[in-house]
């Protein structure tokens, strides 16, 4: 599935290079495309086919983007999504990968004890066979010792008795001699024997000395497990956090939207409404300049003084956008649509809106909402928009550069 999913990707990635030359694909695209192909080769990918296809998923929505708009702020973001995908998918990977080894570790360690405690059981039960054998031989022989004693003792006190039998002297001699030979050979044995009970012991030592080592790994392998356990813990409280300052983010969000809307409640030249791209705040040029003029009028820098504080209850990112109507050239509309943007961006920084929430663009005449045939159109297509994208993802459309021309309207 996995394998499938990558060629689908390929090609997409592949047409959108054919197509789209001139423009090379962002820095944030290309670290997408290594991180979901390491993934989604790798055993930790194998581990988390869901997660993998999220992050092939997010990259083919990155890779779409890019055939459309470029290397555009919104490629790049949908870059970025799908690169922690694949990166998540990594981790949650590693982990699962790296329990399922603990968990295999720990009953290849029992099994293996299991069998060592059963061998060295075996072995010490054939130990004490040996052992307690060797006892009944060696009282035996002492019998037998006993036993020819006092047979000698009896063949010297008929010796004794019957000096003048020098045969049968001889032969009980010989009767003698023969027993001390099987002594010997007796004893012989028995050392043998002893020695044979000494490299048991020997190897019933290294058999304990086999068993404290498996001990030691054990431990080891259950302080490794703890670390992991440590680490795993540490990743969900990462996870928690980015959690609670996303929910942080989405409650100043919405504080932000009430605080919008009910502005728009109370200034007349204030529009506020929900777009796809995110809050959309509209406000008439007129209101704002004079004709042919780009400085803010005294009445837009009261209604601006009421955005900024509304603004300020949340530190999510704003695109501020200026559009004209088609009169005039198309460069003389962008350059005026941009310095009136502008113009407001600056006005927000000095009442406390943090300058690094803004972005500007100057759109001119290239997105109507009006008919610019009649002058009540064009009124309306004169106009400056503050958007809050959703989730503090960045605004599409329109030109982030400064027209190099003065301002026409």
């Amino acid at each position: 599935m996995l394998k499938r999913g990558w060629k689908a990707l390929a090609g997409v990635t592949a047409l959108a290079a054919v197509g789209c030359a001139h423009a090379p694909p962002p820095q944030e695209l290309l670290n997408a495309r290594a991180a979901y192909q390491e993934v989604s080769t790798s055993p930790q990918g194998r581990e988390r086919p869901r997660d993998v296809a999220a992050a092939r998923d997010a990259l083919l929505e990155a890779e779409r983007e890019y055939d459309r708009s470029q290397d555009s702020p919104r490629t790049r973001s949908l870059s970025y999504v799908a690169l922690r995908k694949s990166e998540t998918a990594g981790a949650r990977g590693t982990a699962d990968l790296a329990a399922r080894r603990q968990a295999e570790a720990q009953a290849t360690l029992q099994q293996a004890q299991a069998r060592q405690w059963q061998r060295s059981q075996a072995e010490l039960d054939a130990a004490r066979q040996q052992l307690a054998q060797a006892e009944r031989e060696r009282l035996q022989a002492l019998q037998q010792q006993q036993q020819s004693r006092q047979h000698a003792v009896t063949q010297q006190q008929e010796a004794e008795r019957m000096r003048m039998d020098a045969q049968r002297r001889q032969h009980e001699a010989e009767q003698l001699r023969r027993l001390a030979q099987q002594q010997e050979a007796e004893s012989r044995r028995l050392a043998e024997k002893t020695t044979r009970l000494q490299e048991e012991a020997q190897r019933r030592a290294r058999a304990e000395s086999e068993s404290r080592r498996l001990a030691q790994e054990n431990h080891e392998l259950l302080q490794r497990s703890a670390e992991l356990e440590a680490e795993q813990e540490a990743r969900r409280q990462v996870e928690r956090e980015l959690e609670r300052e996303r929910q942080a983010r989405l409650d100043a969000e919405q504080r932000a939207t009430e605080a919008l809307t009910q502005l728009e409640s109370t200034a007349r030249d204030v529009k506020v409404r929900e777009e796809e791209r995110g809050l959309v705040l509209t406000m008439s040029g007129q209101v704002l300049f004079a004709s042919n003029a780009v400085d803010l009028l005294p009445t837009a820098r009261e209604q601006l003084t009421e955005v900024a504080h509304a603004l300020k209850v949340s530190d999510s990112p704003m695109v501020i956008e200026g559009h004209t109507d088609s009169m005039g050239s198309d460069a003389m509309n962008e350059a005026l649509s941009y310095r009136r943007a502008e113009h407001v961006r600056e006005f927000l920084i000095s009442q406390g809106v943090s300058r690094d929430r803004i972005q500007v663009r100057g759109l001119g005449e290239y997105r109507p909402v009006a008919n610019n045939s009649t002058p009540e159109g064009r009124a309306n297509n004169r106009r400056v928009e503050i958007i809050l994208p959703r989730g503090g993802e960045e605004a599409t459309g329109g030109s982030g550069a400064e027209p190099p021309t003065t301002p026409r309207r």
